[in-house]
């Protein structure tokens, strides 16, 4: 019954997505009718600022530290961290109460695979930021970020490698238009690097 439950308590705390709860209490406003459309960090950040992508995000992993936290102490057993990452993406990508649209759980993710393997998750979280630096996309790195992620676990646990293979499988589906787009070449770029240097004031 543990894993069970380790899922739907990841499901219940999945299902706060904070864009919607920023949008609403913050904005005034559905965040699902502006930009992408995405109830997620990047859209929040990229249509209403950087301060609303901020808060976004850290709500999400606020949500997913208070579930895995909960999980590790009812259930002491790292396999049951990889259950309710399951539980938690399930719900932040096809949440009940928005009619199982969600965002796509990159923030959820990288902290669940952090939980479960810091030194694995800290390594692949950074070779798909600098995919991103090379790329300037923020569609493939994170699911590269995934893929990796899984192998490497599927070798160390079969179970835990077989639940984060259905993670990145369902990140993989929420992604699947913007994976379109960026083999079509009408992916939209974000160039980081830039953005970094504005920030320092380094105009080359």
């Amino acid at each position: 019954m543990a894993p069970i439950w380790s899922i739907l308590i990841g499901y219940l705390f999945g299902n706060f997505l904070f864009a919607m709860i920023i949008g609403r209490f913050g904005l005034h406003l559905d965040p699902t009718q502006y930009g992408s459309g995405n109830p997620g960090t990047a859209n929040m950040g990229a249509v209403f600022g950087k301060k609303w992508g901020i808060l976004t995000c850290a709500g999400d992993l606020l949500k997913t530290a208070i579930a895995l936290i909960i999980v590790y102490f009812l259930f002491p057993g790292k396999v049951y961290i990889a259950y309710t990452g399951l539980g938690l993406i399930l719900g932040h990508c096809f949440p009940i109460w928005n009619h199982f649209k969600g965002g796509k759980g990159v923030a959820v993710s990288i902290l669940v695979a952090l939980a479960y393997d810091w030194k694995a998750g800290l390594i692949t979280v950074l070779i798909a930021l600098l995919l991103t630096a090379i790329m300037q996309n923020l569609t493939i790195p994170p699911i590269v970020f995934m893929v990796l992620f899984s192998m490497y676990e599927f070798t160390q646990s079969i179970t835990a490698g077989i639940i984060f293979c259905i993670i990145t499988v369902i990140m993989i589906f929420k992604f699947r238009h913007d994976i379109v787009d960026f083999f079509m070449g009408r992916g939209k770029k974000v160039d980081i690097l830039y953005s970094i240097k504005k920030k320092l004031g380094i105009k080359k």
